[in-house]
This record gives C-alpha cells, structure tokens and sequence, in this order.
C-alpha cells in the first residue's frame, strides 16, 4: 500500500475511536441527566407534599373546632380548605403520576367536606346543629380525620423513600459516569497507542531503516534494500540502491575507458592477502608516444585509443585478475595467482596486440605500442606506492630498451635498485613542502659579449632528505609531476626567491637578471598566475631582472592559457625564456605562439657541437631562428673554452655551464663578488621537470 493509504487508515481509526467514545460520554451524560431531571421532580414532589400535609392539618384543625365547639361560623371556611385540598391533591398526582395514592386522602376529605356541609346546612336550627355534633357524624369524623392523617403520613414517607432511592441511583450514575469516562479515554489512548506502532512499523521503521542504510553506504558499506514496506519507500530504497551504485561504480571507475581507476587500485592492494614466492604481479603498462598522438591526432583520437586499449585489455586478462587506469596513458594489471613466465606470456601479447591497434592522422595510418613493467606485488616490507614505483622503473626500461617491450623487475639487477633507491616518494616531498626542506642553488649565466655586467644567474633547486644531504631534482621532480604536486614546488621556490632577494638586496646590484623555471602545468594554472603577479608587484626586486623559463620539452596542451600567463606577467615587466630549446616536438610553432624574449639551446647539442656536425648544425639553426625572431640566445652544457669560441662566432649571447661555474648555495653570492676578470660566479637555478 502506499504511505496515503497507512495516513487515511490512521485518521479514520482515530476519528473512529474518537467518535465512539463520545457517543459513549454522551450517553452515559444523558442518563445522569435524566436522573437529576427525576431527582428534582421528587424533590419537588416532597415539598409539595409537605405543603399538602401542613393544609391537612389545618384543615382538621378548623374541623376540629367546628365538631367541638358546635359553632357554624367556621363551616363554610373549612369547605372551601377541603375542597382546595382536594383539587391540590388531584394536581399533584397528575403532575407526578397516576402512581400516587391520593385517592383515600381524597375519601377522607370528601367525607370531612360533607360534614362540613351539614354543619353548615344546620348554622340557622340550633338543634339541628346540635343533633348532628352530638350524632354518631362525630365518631364518623374522628374515624375520617385519622385516616387522612394516616394516609397522608404514608404518602409522604413512599415520597421520601423514592427521593432516596433516587438518590442514590444519581449518585451511582455519576460515578459510572466517571468510570466509563475513564475506562473509555484509556482504550482511546489504547488505540491510539496502538495505531502509533503499527504506524511507526509501517512507515517509520521503514523510513529509519532507509536512512540507516544510506548512512552506511555513504561510509562506504552495501546498501540493503528496505522491504515491507509502502510502495513510495520501496521506489526510494530501490532508487538508491541504484544511485549508490552507480557513485560507487564512478568513485571506483575512470570515467572514460570504464576501468577501475588509482581508488579502485589502491584498495584491492590494500585487501589483497600476501602469497608467498611472488605469485601475484604488477603490470605496469605505459602508451608510448601518446602525448605526441594528442597533440597531432587531437583529444579525441586519443580518447579513442585509450578506449581500445582499454577494452583489449579487459579481454586479455583472467576474469581473476584486475585492470586499472591510474591516469593519461598509463594503464596497471593485477595478475593474481600467476608465475612469472606465465605474466611474461600475458603481458607479451598484450604488447603485440596493442601494437596491432591503427590510429589515423591527415590520411595516413600509424601503429600504436607500448612499453610494459612487471614487479612481484608482494615483497616483504614494501608499500602499494613502493612496489607500483619498481613496476614503474621496469616500465621505463622497457623504453629505454627501445620500447614496444616488455621488462620484468630484477632486485638483484643493480641498475635497477639503484634506481629504485634514488626515488623519492610522494610522501618525502609532502614532508619537504611541510618542513622547508628544500634548497635553492644557482649557476652563472655569463655574458658572451664584452660587458660581463650584463650576466645573471639561474635558480636551481635541492631537496633535504632524511640524512640531511642534498637530493637532485631529477629524483623528486617526476615523482611531484606525477602527483600533481608540481605547482606548491614551483610556488614555493618563487616565494622563497623574491623573499631572499628582499632580505639581500645589495646582490641584484651585479645581476643583470635571474633566471626562475616554471612548470608548463604552473603557468597553466590561473591562481598561480595571480601569486606570481602579487608577488613580483610587491616585492622590491625590479621586475625587469626576473626572467622565468619554460620548460620547452614539456608538452603545452592549453597553448592560449600559457599565452595568456605570460603576455600578463611581461605587463609587469618581467621576461620569458624558452629553456631545452630544440629537444621538444613544437619548437619552431612555439617560438611563433609564445611570446618568449630568449631561448635556451638544449645542452644535448651545445655539449657535442665540436665533433657531431648534426649538433652543431643544430645549434646554428636555433641561432639564426633566435636572431630572426629577435630573441636573446643562452647555450647550456658549456664545458670548456673551445665550445665557448665557437659559440661566440656564431652569434650566442650567454653562456651556462660548468666552464664558468658549478651548482653553488644562493647564500654563496653575500660572501663573494659576482662579476671578475675571468669568470661570472652565478647563482642557484631550479631544473623543472624534463618529461
């Protein structure tokens, strides 16, 4: 039934009730009330009886004057008191019922009466008068006036007894009343009380029942279906059945391919029970070169892809095992149950199969690979995060090895626990932004023309480890890119330069500039823009000497954001650069969309420029692109005096590298002077992350 139905039921029984129990009230109101009607009436009865018994005695008083005087004057008065008498008698009975015994009182007076009559009759003949007071008429009189004594005395004690009798049936009524009152308003509050739990079972049982289970599953328990219950909570808790299910299933799913996403991931290694001898294992699975496929093909051929892969990967696996998308192209299998050859032999065919995968861009058809990692998924002492990292180091192996191939983790490989160790977690990193533990170097750019003045310094970047020593960013970087945490490192190293330059002030005297690199995720990101325009607008280092670099390597998938960053950070007066120009896949575009006012040679062409003719024609290709574009040009990688003379002839601006100056503390420039006949001493730069 439905709750309308349980609430009309509810009324209805309680107006029921209530309906009953007055109609109970009332009648038993009623009866007492005709009892006090009857009660009064005897009462009533009573005192006119008292009124008719005092008549009756004067009436045989003035008779008994009459009969014992002999005077006649008296005769006609005493008629006229019968005669009132006996009409008082008759109205009386007809007023209270033929069920009075008046008719003996009313013989009596009759014969009283006549003998008054006599008595009257004979007021003229003396001896009249006295034959009829000296005749047997006065003991006929006596017997007359004793009787309606005596009837009138009963009548009156008959009209006692019934007030009595009345009485108490009155006063018994009102206490049934009373009781009935009572016993009645407890079987309403019985049924009401009543009606309340079958109430409270249909509806509001139900209803906590309901709530209960959505709590739970909101903690994160099952949903019970309510049952038994009306049919608007039966559609509500099937409804939700279905609504959780559906927030479940998107908590733990990517959105896109429908595989388990990290949640998902993260929480079947969390409930997994160990098995010894590495029987379960960790595929990790990387698309190689999807980035580039974005960025030529577009977002939705990608998408595409990673849809296909995705469900050739369902169809790859045991329904035992598990599939995940941990996020872009990088995709985790969880065997369970399985030896090593036997997850080689799985993970091999994924390999082929995926590079059977066809992607087209323009017209033309490409082929799709990838590269797989394999890490036992239970090693004593390791965390989900730390045996996910040696599946993801087997993983870029497997590039290194050319890619479209497939590595399976090697703890007793020294390359790899090498690597292994070098790693830092995101946990180290949380700690070192918590904790200040990150360190700010600097390396000189010098001036390649003939005022040093014009030199600065590129801020690099440190982390503190456990031991106090010094990790690279090549360590930490990947690890904060790929957990988001790129921007608060970027945003931090920003803060804490412009702070140390406020703090020292008398160091940018013989700095032409300084050199700060950004991630391409920062200057994607609007709210680090507006700390990085606070910042420079209130802080005392001239805008003008702050260039921030960018990352060229790094994939620029919102190029109009980035332009938008820096043609409003360049309103303030700072400077762009594009840093590891030359090594990304949109060089020359990127010199055409961005508005840079220097770029950076990759050192991989500056360092072997002398013997590679490929580097150095590379090199001079860059120079004259930057001379055209009218844009500063810095070389990287310097490493001794004949790449400098080379650089010098081809036109090369600045010059950075180990020729002039290694890494050094950014607190190394108050204890020396920055510029001097030989070489410039710069300060500590920060290396974003290369991807």
């Amino acid at each position: 039934m439905r709750i309308k139905v349980y609430l009309a039921i509810l009324v209805f029984c309680c107006l029921l009730s209530g309906y009953a129990l007055d109609q109970v009230l009332s009648l038993q109101f009623r009866q007492l009330q005709w009892l006090d009607h009857k009660l009064h009436e005897n009462r009533l009865l009573a005192k006119d009886l008292e009124r008719i018994k005092g008549n009756a005695a004067q009436y045989l008083v003035s008779t008994d004057l009459i009969m014992g005087s002999g005077s006649s004057y008296l005769a006609h008065g005493a008629i006229k008191i019968g005669n009132y008498l006996i009409e008082d008698l008759r109205r009386v009975r007809n007023e209270y019922g033929e069920s009075l015994p008046i008719e003996k009182i009313v013989a009596s007076v009759n014969h009283i009466v006549e003998i008054n009559k006599l008595v009257d009759a004979a007021q003229f003949d003396s001896e009249s008068l006295e034959a009829v007071v000296e005749s047997s008429w006065l003991v006929i009189y006596d017997d007359h006036a004793y009787k309606l004594s005596k009837h009138i005395a009963y009548l009156s004690s008959l009209v006692d007894k019934r007030l009595v009798a009345k009485t108490g049936r009155r006063d018994s009524a009102e206490r049934s009343l009373m009781w009935v009152s009572w016993f009645s308003r407890l079987v309403f509050l019985l049924i009401v009380i009543i009606l309340w739990f079958w109430a409270n079972k249909k509806i509001c049982k139900p209803l906590y029942f309901l709530q209960k289970s959505s709590s739970e599953a909101v903690s994160g328990g099952e949903f019970t279906i309510t049952k038994d219950a009306p049919k608007e909570i039966l559609h509500l808790s099937n409804d939700f059945k279905k609504l959780t299910e559906t927030l479940f299933h998107q908590a733990d799913h990517d959105p896109l391919t429908g595989l388990n996403n990290r949640r998902s991931f993260e929480r079947h290694m969390a409930n997994m029970n160990p098995i010894e001898d590495g029987m379960n294992y960790i595929c990790f699975i990387d698309l190689d070169y999807f980035k580039t496929i974005n960025d030529s093909c577009g977002h939705d051929v990608g998408d595409e892809i990673l849809v296909k892969v995705a469900r050739l990967l369902s169809h790859s696996v045991r329904s035992c095992d598990m599939v995940a998308r941990l996020g872009g192209d990088e995709f985790v299998i969880v065997l369970n149950d399985c030896n090593l050859p036997a997850a080689k032999k799985i993970n091999n065919k994924i390999c082929n199969a995926i590079r059977d995968i066809r992607y087209c861009s323009a017209g033309e058809e490409y082929y799709l690979s990838a590269s797989i990692g394999i890490s036992a998924s239970f090693n004593r002492g390791k965390t989900t995060t730390e045996i996910l990292g040696t599946a993801d180091i087997a993983c870029n192996l497997a590039k290194e090895s050319g890619r479209n191939a497939v590595h399976a983790f090697d703890k007793a490989h020294d390359n790899l626990s090498l690597r292994e160790e070098k790693m830092v977690s995101i946990h180290q990193i949380d700690a070192a932004l918590s904790n200040g533990d990150f360190v700010l170097y600097k390396q000189d750019i010098v001036s390649l023309s003939d005022t040093p003045q014009d030199s600065g310094i590129e801020i690099l970047l440190r982390m503190k480890n456990k031991e106090g020593g010094l990790i690279g960013p090549d360590q930490f970087l990947p690890v904060a890119d790929r957990y988001n945490k790129i921007v608060e490192i970027d945003r931090c190293v920003v803060a804490t330069a412009f702070n140390w330059f406020d703090a020292h002030p008398s160091v940018l005297k013989d700095l032409a500039f300084v050199s700060i690199n950004l991630s391409v995720k920062s200057l994607s990101n609007k709210r680090f823009e507006n700390f990085v325009i606070d910042t420079v607008v209130h802080s005392h280092v001239p805008a003008r000497k702050i260039c921030f670099e960018i990352t060229e390597t790094a994939a620029i998938d919102n190029i109009t954001r980035v332009q938008g960053f820096m043609n409003n950070v360049k309103a303030i007066g700072c400077t762009f650069a594009l840093d590891d120009f030359g090594s990304g896949h949109s060089s020359y575009s990127y010199i055409k969309d961005l508005p840079s006012d220097a770029l950076k040679i990759d050192g991989s062409f500056v360092v072997g420029m002398l013997q590679n003719p490929l580097d150095y024609a590379a090199v001079k290709s860059i120079c004259e692109i930057s001379k055209a574009a009218n844009q500063k040009i810095v070389a990287e990688f310097v490493e001794n005096e004949a790449i400098v003379a080379q650089l010098k002839e081809l036109g090369v601006d600045y010059a950075q590298g180990y020729y002039f100056s290694k890494p050094e503390p950014l607190s190394s420039l108050k204890h020396k002077r920055i510029f001097n006949s030989n070489r410039l001493r710069p300060a500590v730069c920060y290396k974003p992350l290369l991807n």
